[in-house]
C-alpha cells in the first residue's frame, strides 16, 4: 500500500514540475518577398520535461499593400544544454497563414517545420531566435527573434 501511495506521489511531483509555462513576445521578419516586418506573442506548455506545446499568433504589417497574420500550434522537443543552459529545439506543428489586401482576402492551411534556440538572460527572462518553414503557396520562410518569459505566477 506504501508503495503506491509513495509512486502516485513522485508522479504528481514529475508532472507538476513539467508543467511549467512560457510566454514570448517577438518581431518577425518574413524572409520572401515581399519581406514583411511584424510582431507575434505566443504562450507555450511542458507537457513533458523535453515537450512543449506552443499556440502562437503573428502579425506582419502591411507592405506592398498587402498584410499578413498567422495562428499557429506546434510542438517543440526541448534539448537542454546543461553547462551553458541552453535550450535547441526542433518543432513541427499546423498553421493557418492568412493575407489581406484592399478588396480581398486568402487564408491557407499549411505546416510547420523549423527550429530554435533560448538563451537565459538571467532567471526571469530568455533570448529566443526561431526559424519556421511554412508550406502553403509553395513554401517560404519566416525567422522571429524575441524574449520569453516564465509563467511562475501561475504555478504556486
Amino acid at each position: 500500500g506504501r508503495m503506491v501511495v509513495c509512486a502516485m506521489m513522485f508522479s504528481v511531483a514529475s508532472f507538476a514540475q513539467s508543467g511549467k509555462s512560457t510566454a514570448s513576445v517577438h518581431f518577425n521578419y518574413l524572409l520572401d518577398s515581399p519581406k514583411n516586418m511584424g510582431f507575434g506573442a505566443n504562450y507555450g506548455y511542458e507537457f513533458t520535461q523535453n515537450v512543449r506545446g506552443v499556440a502562437q499568433f503573428d502579425y506582419f504589417l502591411k507592405k506592398d499593400g498587402i498584410s499578413y497574420s498567422n495562428g499557429n500550434v506546434n510542438v517543440e522537443y526541448l534539448f537542454r544544454l546543461a553547462d551553458s543552459k541552453v535550450t535547441l529545439y526542433p518543432l513541427a506543428g499546423l498553421n493557418v497563414w492568412g493575407g489581406s489586401w484592399d478588396g480581398g482576402s486568402d487564408s491557407k492551411l499549411g505546416l510547420n517545420i523549423g527550429a530554435g534556440v533560448e538563451v537565459p538572460l538571467s532567471s526571469s527572462v530568455a533570448f529566443k531566435a526561431e526559424y519556421n518553414y511554412k508550406t502553403q503557396y509553395d513554401g517560404f520562410s519566416t525567422l522571429n527573434v524575441g524574449l520569453v518569459f516564465p509563467l511562475s505566477m501561475l504555478q504556486s
